[in-house]
């Protein structure tokens, strides 16, 4: 074995070219792989950071009106934990964002609510210090647990950092432990930057008052279960506690029922319906991938069946002294394991590169990804396996090949007939033929993926949002963290609003609970006659907004009339609500004067306008009903100022800034940018998935061009005799290019044929990933494959041109 490694190392390094070429092609492949498989590991396959994942279960509540699994409220969640038989323990948790201060300056952070045992039942031993206390859940204590990510970040890794304090919305909390590393939770995206224990909601979760209603649905709870207790026991266990507790309170929990999942399920999918979207783009990206290592691949096969014919004499020597056919093809597939191994290694920096530049970038990815993506063991075992896969697959067939060589003939420096003295199919697709084909086919499906993924990103860059997105600024802040009370709040909304829209350049400003496109508070509905028991309730989601926001933003009142100075706390309550809502709701029937109720609240809501459609989450949802109440009826402790300006907006950023700060000097300002920056930021999923799948398309094309250049300059070079004999006989210079670009073209159009086939069936894939799109659309297929076939006919044109130069005479001299 090492006699054989010896002499593959000095026979590759004799051929620099062929070997800097191969072993950067097996790099590009290798390299992609790795990277999307480590992407893939973070999210699917790594174990979940906890012990004994298989005895643990996300508990949630089901309704009948509405599909998939929902959280848990927490008055159900304490009466679940505290009735249950099937569990030895349950835990919850929830997400919110809190301001960081380091002295002169805040951040916004993330962070999760959780009960005291929400360590301990994972099984989760802080790196240092303590988890929490089961006082610390009943009885409010300003503790935390931070990660390790936020611990190197932001402070330093100071090794005494536990039982030091940092301030959360302005109150001093004491470090108690540091989470181990790579630990960010249960669900993907979570990923806080600390912890802190439910009965501190009040402060990091201001004015969120649903910790004591049994209706609001907002809390992620976990159960382990006891020794011998099946899943199928844990929900019927759930299931007849849920009845009492319906029964017990039917307001709030009529029709609703819990169920229990794997955790690892509810980790990938939390809502348990419809396709899951994280694993059908991982098998997309990992199948294109896998294409591009192919074409790789075989543009190796290629040059190692090139470089064979270059060795007949020295396999006939070989031979001839009485080597065995199986020693040789054993030396020839260890110089392409040396190969493959060589581009493993260069592939393995280049993920490392690529995916350190993205965890430093934030890059808004598909995948959600935090500080734990790296090249675990588990990585470096599937790169080592890729790369000795790959020089099996690309060396074998050249390897068999080769030593076929008929001794006799090559020892007496006779020809070899080439291909062109076949006929028929055999005499386009011998085996290069074949791999070029191959490519072609496999390049066409990764351009039509990423063809499709364009289009669709096109499609929704084009979708009107239903508001006007140039010359309006957004900053957000929340009152409630800063320690505003509501009265002092609305004071601070009506004096900054006033402030800023007598800026110069300034042509109006409103407040508004959420920008465009960042959803809205969901909220039962009731039409004024309907069953309040739950049983006609719609969800509908909410903004609350202040007076001038419609013409801030350029959202039309299509038919009624906008907020008014008249619509006071002590006032009737009204909304406006949108055109979907009011033909959901009432049909063809007038909707001004039209009430309704929240549930909850004792009084109707009256509507006075009806406003024109947008997007409220995304920019390629269906229209749906959304609601706009009045900021001065509904006061929300988190609001975004949006300013409309008169020219460029981002030149507002300053003054803007420095009136907020005249106001409140410690006010911490956050997701400051313009609303085409927040259109643009909401596509940006959609941009990287296009970017990830075009670099991959891009590449698969370029690699299968290579492909193709080498088997029609090979052929060139095989059939030069016969070239200057058809040419000395008469042949015209375009008579020869029709026969050299003829024989590729049909190795392209048979490609193309292929991979329209393959293309065509795998892309009911992408059906749940482009909705903007049919994922059978002609005009992607079509344009895919005539810019494939261009640079397909680009790659043979220059060796065929090559060919109508070649002198007669000295192609006839060549043995």
């Amino acid at each position: 074995m090492f006699q054989d490694i010896r002499y593959g190392a000095r026979t590759l390094l004799k051929s620099p070219g062929f070997t800097i070429v191969a072993v950067l092609s097996l790099a590009l492949g290798i390299g992609a792989n790795t990277a999307i498989f480590s992407l893939v590991d973070a999210v699917l396959l790594r174990p979940l950071p906890v012990a004994d994942a298989s005895s643990l279960l996300a508990v949630s509540t089901t309704d009948q009106r509405n599909p998939g699994n929902l959280p848990l409220s927490h008055l159900n969640f304490k009466d679940l934990r505290a009735q249950n038989s099937a569990f030895s323990g349950m835990a919850a948790f929830t997400f919110a964002q809190v301001n960081y201060s380091s002295g002169k300056e805040s951040e916004q952070i993330p962070v999760q609510v959780v009960t005291a045992n929400y360590f301990s039942l994972l099984g989760t031993q802080p790196a240092r210090g303590r988890g929490f206390l089961p006082g610390e859940e009943e009885t409010a204590t300003p503790v935390a647990v931070i990660s390790t990510g936020f611990w190197e970040r932001s402070l330093g890794s100071d090794a005494n950092i536990v039982g030091k304090t940092l301030t959360l919305n302005r109150t001093p909390f004491t470090i108690v432990g540091i989470a181990p590393r790579n630990f960010s939770g249960t669900l993907l995206g979570g990923a806080p930057s600390l912890w802190v224990p439910v009965s501190m909601h009040r402060v990091v979760q201001p004015g969120f008052d649903w910790y004591d209603t049994r209706r609001g649905l907002f809390l992620f709870a976990i159960g382990r279960l006891k020794p011998g207790v099946t899943a199928e026991q844990a929900r019927s266990n759930l299931r007849t506690i849920f009845a009492n507790l319906e029964q017990a309170f039917p307001v709030d929990n009529k029709g609703r029922s819990a169920t229990a999942v794997p955790l690892l399920d509810a980790r990938l999918n939390p809502n348990g319906q419809g396709p899951n979207l994280v694993l059908t783009l991982s098998t997309i990206l990992m199948v294109i991938v896998a294409i591009v290592l192919l074409i790789a691949c075989a543009n190796i096969a290629n040059l190692l069946l090139a470089r064979a014919s270059k060795r007949r004499r020295e396999v006939a020597i070989r031979l001839a002294l009485g080597a065995k056919r199986i020693r040789l093809i054993r030396q020839l597939l260890t110089e392409s394991l040396l190969l493959s191994l060589a581009g493993g290694a260069a592939g393995l920096l280049l993920a490392y590169w690529c995916l350190s530049a993205l965890v430093a970038a934030r890059l808004p990815l598909p995948f959600p990804i935090d500080d734990s993506l790296s090249l675990d063991p588990r990585v470096l075992a599937f790169t080592a396996m890729l790369a000795i896969a790959t020089g099996v697959l690309f060396g074998l067939a050249p390897a068999m090949q080769a030593t076929k060589a008929d001794v006799i003939p090559v020892l007496k420096n006779e020809l070899v007939p080439s291909a062109a003295g076949t006929r028929g199919l055999a005499a386009y697709f011998t085996m290069r033929q074949m791999l070029v084909v191959a490519q072609v086919a496999a390049s066409l499906v990764a351009l039509v993926a990423a063809g499709l993924f364009l289009r669709d990103l096109r499609h929704q860059q084009h979708i009107d949002p239903g508001f006007e997105t140039r010359g309006v600024l957004v900053m957000n802040f929340n009152l409630g963290r800063e320690g505003y009370t509501p009265e002092r709040g609305q004071v601070f909304f009506d004096q900054i609003t006033e402030r800023v829209a007598a800026l110069p350049g300034v042509k109006a400003a409103a407040i508004a609970e959420n920008p465009p496109l960042a959803g809205g508070f969901l909220r039962s509905v009731f039409p004024e006659g309907a069953d309040t028991t739950t049983k006609d309730r719609v969800l509908v989601q909410v903004n609350t907004v202040g007076l001038g926001y419609f013409q801030t933003i350029g959202i039309s009142i299509v038919h009624g009339r906008d907020f008014t100075r008249a619509d006071t706390a002590k006032s009737p309550k009204v909304v406006v609500v949108n055109q979907t809502m009011a033909q959901q709701f009432w049909k063809t029937d007038e909707p001004l004067g039209k009430r309704f109720k929240f549930f909850g609240d004792q009084d109707y809501t009256t509507v006075i306008g009806v406003a024109r459609d947008s997007k409220y989450n995304a920019v390629g949802e269906d229209a749906q009903p959304f609601i706009y109440q009045a900021l001065a009826q509904n006061y929300p402790p988190a609001a975004a100022l949006h300013v409309r300006a008169s020219g460029d907006a981002s030149a507002l950023t300053a003054p803007v800034r420095n009136e907020v700060r005249r106001l409140d000097p410690t006010l911490s300002l956050f997701d400051v940018r313009t609303l085409e920056e927040q259109v643009s930021q909401a596509l940006q999923p959609q941009q990287m998935n296009v970017m990830l799948l075009t670099v991959f398309g891009v590449l698969a094309l370029l690699l299968a061009s290579i492909g193709l250049y080498g088997v029609a300059s090979y052929s060139v070079a095989q059939r030069t005799r016969e070239i200057g004999v058809r040419m000395a006989l008469g042949a015209q210079p375009s008579s020869v290019l029709r026969l050299v670009l003829g024989h590729g073209l049909i190795l392209v159009a048979v490609g193309l044929a292929l991979g329209l086939v393959f293309a065509y069936t795998m892309a009911g894939f992408a059906k749940a990933l482009v909705v903007g799109v049919n994922p059978h659309d002609p005009a992607t297929y079509l344009v895919t494959a005539g810019v494939l076939g261009t640079v397909a006919l680009l790659a043979s044109y220059i060796p065929a041109r090559r060919a109508t130069r070649i002198d007669p005479l000295i192609a006839l001299r060549t043995d």
